[in-house]
């Protein structure tokens, strides 16, 4: 969702709605592990609490004393799992002043997504930035000097806020205002935590062959066919066998596709998000088959 498509009326008073939405998994039946709750709330409070004092006043502030933003839960009515609240300005200063909303909105979709390889938040927030500062450039590029320092010591917090997903839930969906700008699911908190250079690609189809299949876990590994697969073979003499996560739902369902395939030896065409490192697909987050 684009920047510009998103409602920022509560800024003006001084508090920004939130909610974080715990979705699939535990969280359909409205509950969560409590210690990987814990650890995502403390992730996120931190990650507001930072982003919402950068917004307020243009300042990166790595001390909890010096941060002039409070981030406050409230009760939510029960849906997925969910954690509203509302963001408290205290002082709104400096260079994004009646922007607090929107760049707070933009910021957490870029450090969120920054691991991911997800260049759309990037440009999002670089053209929210020069609207606001007239084109600029040298302006620019210290503001984005200082979001690229802010996102590199959040990352901690980051990897927190991440904790329940792919255990207790299956993605984690943001919304500031009602509007979701923000989705993290199993791929993108695998690219969270790879060190070292990794990319993920966007969602596509592949045609794979299914082998040690685990319903529970929701866990198998593939081989790939096709055009995506790779032209060696391993030292058994059989294709390279990499990976792969189930987050379709259906895998619960008696006599899914997945099952039928593995005990039928056949391909089966899937779509996935891929994560790559040096260039070769080293796992595979299945969301769908055909």
């Amino acid at each position: 969702m684009a920047m510009d498509e998103v409602s920022f009326e509560d800024c003006g008073e001084g508090f920004l709605r939130f909610e974080i939405r715990y979705e699939g998994l535990d969280a359909e039946r409205h509950q969560i592990d409590m210690m990987s709750l814990g650890e995502s709330l403390q992730g996120f409070g931190r990650i507001y609490s930072v982003i919402g004092h950068y917004a307020a006043t243009g300042q990166y502030a790595k001390q909890a004393q010096a941060l002039s933003v409070k981030t406050y839960a409230q009760e939510a009515e029960a849906k997925c799992f969910s954690v509203a609240g509302v963001i408290s300005f205290a002082v709104q200063t400096g260079l994004f002043q009646g922007l607090g909303g929107a760049i707070f909105t933009g910021v957490v979709a870029y450090v969120m997504s920054r691991k991911s390889n997800k260049s759309e938040e990037m440009k999002h927030l670089r053209e929210l930035l020069e609207k606001q500062m007239g084109h600029n450039q040298e302006n620019l590029d210290r503001a984005m000097e200082t979001i690229e320092r802010l996102a590199s010591g959040l990352e901690p917090s980051i990897k927190k806020s991440v904790a329940p997903v792919g255990q207790s839930c299956s993605r984690i969906d943001l919304y500031t205002n009602s509007h979701m700008h923000s989705s993290i699911d199993a791929a993108d908190r695998e690219a969270i935590f790879s060190s070292g250079d990794g990319e993920l690609l966007d969602e596509r189809a592949y045609t794979v062959m299914l082998t040690e299949f685990d319903r529970l876990l929701r866990r198998c590994k593939v081989h790939l066919l096709g055009d995506e697969a790779p032209p060696e073979a391993d030292e058994n003499g059989l294709p390279p066998r990499i990976n792969a996560e189930i987050t379709d739902p259906a895998i619960h369902l008696p006599g899914n596709k997945y099952a039928a395939a593995v005990a039928g030896d056949k391909p089966i065409k899937v779509k996935a998000k891929a994560f790559l490192k040096d260039g070769e697909i080293t796992k595979l987050f299945i969301s769908d088959c055909e």
